[in-house]
């Protein structure tokens, strides 16, 4: 197991008893059609609880990478890859984040057009190549990873990494707090 992945794994159990705590489970959005593996319960609304369920056999990134021709940063395959979950609000520091967590297959397959897509856009703009995990609390605020790298950092939507908050996705992922 990588040392992401089990940063990844800490968080998530550190994530599942600050709600247990609470006498309950995080929540998501209830997508019928996807019956995800991490759902737990009836939906009420347009919510359901879920907890983290290892991803078997592993989201693969193989597609991605020769569509590119490039590699993807393995901290971010091994971030992505590790569980079926619901996303993580959390705070670094003062920073509010939501760190993205993919729930199936279908789901995976629209994170990696998604992860194509930015790419695409970062080549077009000359800029250095990151991957987005996560997303901030302001309009259009991306935590990134830089691809060469593995910085983490914050970034507006077609701009460069503006704040470096780790110089690598495993010391980051150890600092996050639950919400």
């Amino acid at each position: 197991m990588s040392d992401v992945l089990k940063a990844l794994t800490e968080l998530h159990d550190h994530y599942a008893a600050h709600y247990r705590e609470q006498g309950t489970h995080p929540v998501t959005e209830y997508i019928k059609e996807w019956n995800a593996p991490c759902y737990v319960g009836q939906p009420k609304g347009d919510e359901i609880h879920w907890e983290a369920v290892v991803q078997a056999p592993r989201i693969d990134f193989t597609n991605v990478e020769q569509g590119l021709e490039m590699p993807i940063h393995e901290s971010v395959k091994d971030f992505f890859s590790g569980y079926w979950a619901g996303d993580l609000d959390v705070s670094f520091r003062d920073i509010q984040l939501t760190l993205l967590q993919v729930m199936l297959p279908m789901d995976a397959e629209r994170l990696q057009k998604n992860l194509i897509g930015h790419v695409l856009m970062k080549q077009r703009l000359q800029q250095p190549i990151t991957l987005f995990i996560g997303v901030g609390i302001e309009d259009d605020l991306m935590l990134t990873v830089h691809n060469d790298n593995g910085a983490v950092g914050l970034e507006y939507a077609g701009k460069d990494q503006h704040q470096i908050l780790a110089g690598d996705l495993e010391s980051f992922l150890r600092e996050l707090k639950p919400l």
